[in-house]
């Protein structure tokens, strides 16, 4: 009888440890979910930016001499040039990284793809800035009002022929 009552006792008090421990708990399983969320995402557009650069950079170095050099309209880049730079642009578009789009540069080195030469490598780069959009406040935290600078580069040989 004796225990009984000891135990009835002490519950009212283990229900305050109980809240305390969940107050002290609950904002680091927080951080830690929005860490783990926002590092997904950042891999997911990186994943998907390295692919959309390798699918241009493949198309592009892989398109026929003639193909190459074919000028553009008013002397502007080849044609080849501004699909493979479309192909990109298309690969990202379901990407949201933040407030700005990513920013998509195609390269002919060593020599500019006008359309009247042939490349030895071609280049593709796309660059972006992640925000978070989930768990801002969190984020700001560790972040601050900085976003995360999200960078790709993909250079291949041309073997065009």
């Amino acid at each position: 009888m004796r225990e009984r009552a000891e135990s009835n006792s002490r519950k009212p008090y283990q229900h305050g440890i109980a809240a305390i421990e969940a107050v002290l708990v609950i904002p680091v399983l927080l951080a830690l979910l929005a860490g783990i969320t926002f590092f997904g995402r950042y891999t997911w557009h990186y994943t998907a930016a390295q692919k959309a650069a390798h699918d241009a950079a493949r198309y592009l170095a892989t398109v026929s001499q003639r193909e190459m050099k074919t000028p553009g309209l008013g002397g502007t880049v080849a044609p080849v040039l501004q699909i493979a730079q479309n192909i990109a642009a298309l690969e990202t578009a379901e990407l949201h990284p933040g407030p700005y789009p990513p920013y998509i540069l195609v390269l002919c080195q060593p020599v500019q793809c006008t359309g009247f030469s042939v490349p030895s490598r071609v280049r593709v780069m796309i660059q972006m800035e992640l925000t978070d959009d989930i768990f801002t406040p969190i984020s700001q935290l560790f972040l601050g009002d900085a976003q995360l600078p999200l960078s790709v580069d993909v250079t291949l040989p041309y073997v065009g022929s």
